[in-house]
């Protein structure tokens, strides 16, 4: 059990440092490389929600505290980011980078505050 906790831990911030990295990289330079890192994004975003799915069912089984709930919003965001970067791929391309480079830094930080707000 703690091999696999590890293994989904390491998963999860590594596959969403690279897609959030990415994504904010992208905005930054005004959108150059979004085609190119477009399927890497989209791997990194689906290996990152299934691994956070694993560590949801691992250690919040249970009821739904205030750190269940701020990690659930942070979910849904990068949820809500991952599709809107699938929908804008083609058209408005930078405007979507944009939306999810937002909705990821809310994810970024319900994460970093999760573990403080059951105080």
């Amino acid at each position: 059990m703690q091999t696999l906790l590890i293994v989904l831990i390491g998963l999860h911030i590594l596959a969403g440092v690279f897609w959030a990295g990415s994504t904010f990289a992208i905005v930054r330079s005004g959108g150059a490389g979004a085609d190119t890192l477009f399927r890497p994004q989209m791997g990194a975003a689906v290996i990152t929600v299934l691994a956070g799915i694993g560590l949801w069912g691992i250690l919040h089984r249970g009821g739904m505290g205030p750190m269940e709930r701020t990690l659930a919003l942070g979910a849904l965001c990068a949820i809500v980011a991952a599709g809107v970067q699938g929908a804008t791929r083609r058209k408005n391309a930078l405007k979507g980078q944009r939306i999810a480079a937002g909705l990821l830094a809310v994810t970024v930080i319900c994460m970093a505050i999760a573990r403080y707000t059951g105080f």
